[in-house]
Parts: structure tokens; sequence; C-alpha cells
């Protein structure tokens, strides 16, 4: 509960100030002032040491100039769509373990989706990686044994540029992550027993129970969930980077505008054009959070 403290008695809770400020100033310290210096530095041509030149808006026009950049946000684009798609699977298999009756298995169920949280996850990214190896990889194995190629026949999967894109969005299959499960379950458990008692009393089957009843009640968890997700994809390019190196491929077919921010502020010493790279991420990621905001709009 809240307590008005006089001016003349600030000095009797010096101590309880001072836990405060002292979490208050590694913020500042950590977190914001690299982000004002980041924005200082998007009119510099810096190389994050000794050369710092104030170039005005050189570095914002060479940006939109950039086919990279453009590609880039093409890329993530197609990211986002798929990955929409690939929360349906996470949704349907909470469905099908909240409808258990048996209480153990529901709990064996979720015990089961928790433990593969605990996996790093570059070590997952690497065992995809090993399967589309072209020689000895998992899929060009299965290939082999069902005669679809021969005993010397490769799919290049990670090196043909059309085979690229397709090949990091089927990653994960069959897509039922763990989180989203877990919290579309935890949605899914607050619904009212009676809710689906008055279903059953007015017909409803298994589908209309989902479309209906189930689908509108979790819509707060679908919303979180897919801000996180947009937020994750657009901001993300370690896998990327993992898997196909910093060039992201032939023809940097699979960049990503956080690996092209790595590739031009590390490895071409251009940090100042590296920030307005990143200041053009928050923009994009702030829109696309504010838009579905609008769209996936909960009705209470």
């Amino acid at each position: 509960m809240a307590i008005d403290v006089s001016i003349r008695r600030l000095r009797y809770y010096w101590s309880v100030y001072l836990l405060i400020a002292l979490p208050l100033l590694g913020v500042l310290v950590f977190s914001y002032y690299p982000i004002f210096n980041g924005l200082v530095h998007i009119f510099y041509r810096w190389d994050g040491d000794t050369i710092e030149e104030f170039v005005g808006l050189k570095n914002i026009r060479d940006m939109f100039g950039d086919s990279d950049i453009g590609w880039s946000f093409v890329v993530v684009a197609i990211f986002i769509v798929a990955n929409v798609i690939k929360m349906i699977p996470s949704i349907l298999t909470a469905v099908i373990i909240h409808r258990l009756v048996s209480d153990r298995w529901q709990y064996a169920y979720r015990v089961l989706f928790v433990i593969p949280m605990i996996v790093p996850m570059i070590v997952w990214i690497l065992i995809w990686k090993y399967y589309y190896e072209p020689t000895s990889g998992f899929f060009n194995q299965i290939l082999r044994a069902i005669h679809v190629l021969g005993p010397t026949d490769n799919i290049l999967w990670l090196s043909d540029k059309w085979l690229v894109i397709p090949s990091l969005i089927f990653m994960g299959f069959p897509w039922v992550g763990a989180f989203g499960v877990l919290i579309y379950l935890a949605g899914l458990q607050n619904i009212p027993q009676s809710t689906y008692e008055a279903a059953n009393l007015d017909g409803a089957g298994p589908l209309q129970t989902l479309w209906y009843i189930e689908l509108p009640l979790i819509m707060t968890q679908i919303r979180i969930t897919l801000v996180l997700m947009i937020i994750q994809t657009v901001q993300n390019w370690q896998f990327v980077y993992l898997f196909l190196g910093e060039q992201a491929g032939p023809d940097h077919i699979a960049d990503v505008p956080g690996l092209v921010l790595f590739r031009e502020s590390f490895s071409q010493g251009r940090m100042g054009y590296g920030c307005a790279i990143g200041f053009l991420l928050f923009i994009v990621t702030l829109v696309l959070t504010w838009i579905n905001n609008k769209v996936a709009r909960v009705e209470r």
C-alpha cells in the first residue's frame, strides 16, 4: 500500500531509494545509453573505433537505395507468413491435449512438451542443418531409401537458391512449438466447464466447439504469441547465419535485415550504417506490432 512521504522524512528512507537507484542506473547505462549512442551515430561514418565523421543523412539514403535491404524485408515477410501458418499445429495440439479425459495423460503430455525446451537452440539448429547435409543427411537418405534419388544423387538443400528459403521454412516440422502449446493450453484450461456443457446441450460438434468457443476464448494467448513471433522473426538472424553463413546462401537469397546489419557493421566496418539499419528494424517492428494489435483485437 502506497503512503505519502514528506520532504522532511525522506532522509529516513534513503536506503530504499538507493536500492531503486542502483538498478535504474544500470538500466540507463547498459540499455538506454547504447540506444541513444546508436541513434546519434546514424548520422556518422563510424567504424566503432577511430573513424567518426559526420555525414548527415547519407547512411539513410544509402540504406533506402540498398537492394540487399529491400530483399531482406521481402524474405522476412515470407518468414512471417510462414510462421503464422506454423502456429496452427501448436493450437490444434493444445486443443487435443486439453480434450483428453485423463488428467494423468494431460500432465504427461505437458511434461513431454517441456523437456525439448531444455535443449539449447543452437543444438536444435545444428541438428536440422545435418538433416539437410547432401551426402549423409537425413532427408537425402530417406529419398534414397524410397528410390526417389539414386545411390549417388544429392539434393543440395542449402546450396540451391530455389530450395534455400523452403528448407528454412520447413525447419522444425511438424512445427509444434513447446512454448506455444503450453501458452494455448493455459488459456484453454481457463474456459469454464459450464461453457462446454452449454455447447453440448446446443448440439455443437468438435469443430464447432473449436471454432466458436475455444479459438475466441484463447485469442488473448494467440495475440501474445503472434506479437512475440513477429518481433522474433523480424529481429532474428542467427539461424540464417548458422545455416548459410554470412552471405546467406547463393546470391544472398536468404538475407534478413539483422544479417545485413551484422555483415555491414562487423565485416565491412560500417557501424554508422549498421545503426541506421537497426533503427529501421525498430520502426518496422513497432509498426507491425501496432498493426497486429489493431487486427487481432480481443473483444471483451
